[in-house]
């Protein structure tokens, strides 16, 4: 035993100086082949430390200083480009297009580093950090070397490159202010440079208009084809500069010419592309080693001028198109439009998508006009309590706590404080980009379970207060609206559909989970079918008794049977919508039990080896199993229902083919019914472009339905040439082949719908 004050030496390791090195490639080679797949060897002496301590400092991957033995001048560790040199218009052309592309590839999610901060020009602005506009030169004044800068480099070259910088500081606040996701949406990194955020939009606007003054007057020799297109790009970088600077301003100014001028700019840039001659030495991957980074240096992202191009369209496009938001005509058709516009595909950049969060909630206020908790009314009005007094009560009209009045008022500003930024989240979450927007759906979905049964208890207290008449049910039963918490789970099943339609397009189901997955589907879209209809009861029986105690105020009575009607057509529509993705999803789900049972349905390879269809279940359920209400379906059921047991082909064919039926007509009736509503004044949306999208949407989907009936007639015609089987575990193997359109391909017509291709295989049966 050691003494009380006795110390323990820690041991160390004794390494001989006549140590051998010893190639041991082959002998560690041979020994990791008989490991198995998946199995892990970890030495648990061999820590971080030695870990770190094992790479190779004097590696050129991983040491931007390092320059190899016997270097030449293209190996070293500064660049001898001269910043101030005399160039040709040309090239002047080819940087600038060089920086276009740069820019953009900035915007795809690429870090600054391997875009615009290898360009010398920029560098030069950009480092020691001026002070003031005039210090941002490419030759510093009283840098070695100094001399005077040529006038087309000085004036033109220099505006734009100052213009960009400040397009891109403008980018860059905004998405910073807003939810994203680093290096997966953007890359907000600066490397301790400045973006002239500190200097006013004004002086780069001079600039720039002193450079397009000085081509069109004094432009000297330049070919007029030449200054026509460095002209084009100036202008289009001022037209940039100015839609950029509007930011969340265009809330009020509602103005679209700065973008419309780019895109008008687009045509004649792309023409003169051909004359740009590039300055490839201009730019450098070396001035990473300059910037305060802790990655090691990365190569140069290049990207094409054709996509920068039309990533630069879409943007501004997008940029015009947002505009259509502004028209606040209630939370519905809000809903509409967000959704809409930032489903497109691609989906708008992360500036867009930035500046439509700014827009949806500013200062409290959403689309800068409509107070949060009014928006929270509309949406309580739309669905569950058109002209309630539960909306009316005010704490302003009566002072007395005794009254129930106050107390009405009291509890339903307890009910915003927790509803409306829950609520508020549901539209700036659809802002993320597909994958988070799943995501952060099944954090929430919780949440809204938790909020649906505050909810509940508010109800009850509302409901003494209202002195709320219940209503008899035929089976003699009394039963009460419960407005909030109904509200509350509509939202929720909203949830349910979204996680599991996004998981189609995310393509997170593998081939042999569709029919189970679209079982479900139809499970939650029967679930919300039947809470709408307990809505719609509760809604008409609540505006008689309403329109019975005003039937001496005929203003009043009409006001509030004109909500009740815009109510009653929101549910209508909203069941059209349900009913048609549940019977789209019926028959899909019949059309892939149909192809699992013949065993002509691709199979992933890993399906049989690593898994088991209850622990894929439990996998897929993993969002919905904390949540009370709807019940998490057992699995035993689960696979009955998604199987299809006891129900032979002939059956299963029938269901098909009457689904899918039902889904065309219920999808012709949602086009009809158009993308909008009106709201108690009769006033719509006017968003043609959004309008445009969503008849696309609907009609990709309607396309998509034909192409399941093409899928379920093939298999019919199978079936019939073999003879249907009367035994519905059959395994008699048809000659079809079958494929799963795969994420983005032609013929996958609709992101949420993956309707297989089924055909028969050459020498196969005939129909």
């Amino acid at each position: 035993m050691l003494e009380s004050n006795e110390v323990r030496t820690p041991m160390m390791r004794v390494i001989s100086q006549s140590v051998v090195p010893h190639d041991i490639t082959h002998d560690f080679t041979q020994a990791a082949s008989k490991l198995r797949t998946g199995q892990l060897v970890k030495d648990e002496y061999f820590t971080l430390f030695e870990a770190v301590g094992a790479l190779e400092i004097m590696d050129s991957k991983m040491d931007s200083g390092y320059l190899g033995p016997g270097h030449n001048d293209a190996q070293t560790l500064e660049d001898n480009y001269d910043t101030t040199r005399e160039l040709a218009p040309e090239q002047v052309i080819g940087i600038m297009d060089e920086l276009f592309g740069h820019e953009m590839a900035w915007h795809m999610g690429h870090p600054l580093s391997q875009t615009l901060f290898t360009s010398l020009y920029l560098d030069k602005l950009l480092w020691p950090v001026p002070k003031t506009i005039e210090e941002a030169h490419f030759c510093r004044p009283g840098s070695p070397g100094n001399k005077e800068e040529p006038r087309i480099v000085h004036l033109v070259l220099r505006a734009y490159c100052l213009a960009l910088i400040k397009c891109c500081d403008f980018v860059h606040a905004r998405v910073t202010n807003e939810y994203y996701y680093e290096e997966e949406d953007f890359v907000t990194q600066l490397y301790n440079r400045s973006l002239l955020s500190q200097f006013d939009h004004e002086y780069f606007c001079n600039l720039l208009d002193g450079a397009i003054s000085w081509i069109d007057g004094e432009g000297g020799s330049v070919d007029e084809k030449l200054k026509e297109a460095i002209k084009c790009r100036l202008v289009f970088r001022r037209e940039f500069l100015l839609g950029l600077n509007q930011d969340i301003d265009v809330i009020q100014s509602r103005s679209i010419n700065h973008f419309s001028s780019c895109l008008a700019q687009l045509g004649p840039i792309t023409d003169s592309l051909p004359l740009g001659r590039p300055v490839p030495e201009s730019f450098s991957w070396k001035i990473q080693r300059k910037l305060a980074s802790t990655v090691p240096p990365r190569p140069m992202v290049k990207i094409n001028f054709e996509d920068a191009l039309a990533h630069l369209k879409r943007l501004c496009q997008d940029a015009i198109d947002l505009l259509e938001v502004l028209d606040y005509c209630g939370p519905h058709n809000l809903k509409v439009i967000v959704w809409t516009l930032l489903s497109r595909k691609p989906q708008p950049s992360v500036y867009i998508r930035s500046l439509l969060q700014s827009m949806i909630i500013n200062n409290v206020t959403v689309l800068g006009v409509v107070p949060v908790k009014q928006f929270l009314y509309d949406e309580l009005a739309e669905i569950v309590l058109p002209s309630s007094s539960l909306l009316l009560a005010n704490k302003d009209e009566t002072e007395m706590p005794s009254d129930p009045r106050f107390q009405i008022a009291n509890h339903m500003d307890t009910f915003v404080k927790r509803f409306a930024q829950p609520f508020v989240d549901t539209f700036r979450s659809a802002c993320l980009n597909r994958c988070r927007i799943r995501r952060t759906v099944c954090h929430t979905i919780v949440d809204w379970d938790n909020l649906q049964m505050e909810a509940e208890d508010l109800d009850e207290q509302l409901r003494t207060l209202n002195n709320e008449p219940p209503l008899m049910l035929q089976n003699g039963d009394a039963t009460y609206s419960y407005p909030l918490s109904s509200w509350a789970y509509h939202q929720k099943l909203n949830q349910f559909r979204l996680i599991i339609q996004l998981g189609f397009e995310l393509s997170i189901y593998s081939p042999e989970e569709l029919p189970g997955m679209y079982w479900y589907l139809s499970h939650i879209c029967s679930t919300h079918l039947g809470h709408i209809d307990r809505m719609r009861t509760f809604t008409v029986a609540t505006a008689k008794r309403n329109l019975t105690a005003l039937a001496g105020k005929k203003r009043d009575a009409v006001e509030r049977h004109a909500a009740l009607q815009n109510t009653l057509r929101l549910l209508e529509r909203l069941t059209t919508q349900i009913v048609a993705v549940d019977a789209f999803a019926i028959s899909l789900h019949a059309l892939y039990v149909l192809l699992a049972r013949h065993k002509v349905l691709p199979i992933a390879s890993s399906a049989q080896a690593y898994s088991s269809e209850r622990l894929r279940y439990e996998l897929r359920m993993k969002p919905f199993i904390p949540i009370t209400l709807p019940e998490l379906v057992p699995f035993e059921e689960y696979h009955r229902e998604a199987m299809l047991e006891g129900d032979n082909d002939e059956i299963v064919l029938e269901r098909a083919t009457k689904a899918v039926s039902e889904a065309r007509k219920a999808w012709e009736a949602t086009l009809a019914n158009g993308a909008f509503i009106k709201d108690p004044q009769g006033q719509a949306n006017q968003a043609p472009a959004i309008e445009e999208d969503w008849k696309k949407d609907v009609k990709n989907t309607m396309r998509a339905c034909i192409g399941a009936s093409i899928a379920i007639e093939t298999m019919k015609k199978a079936l019939t040439t073999r003879g249907l089987s009367q035994d519905a575990s059959a395994s008699d193997t048809l000659n079809l082949k079958v494929s799963i359109p795969e994420m983005g391909s032609k013929a996958r017509w609709h992101d949420w719908w993956v309707v297989p291709q089924v055909s028969q295989t050459p020498g196969g049966l005939k129909a």
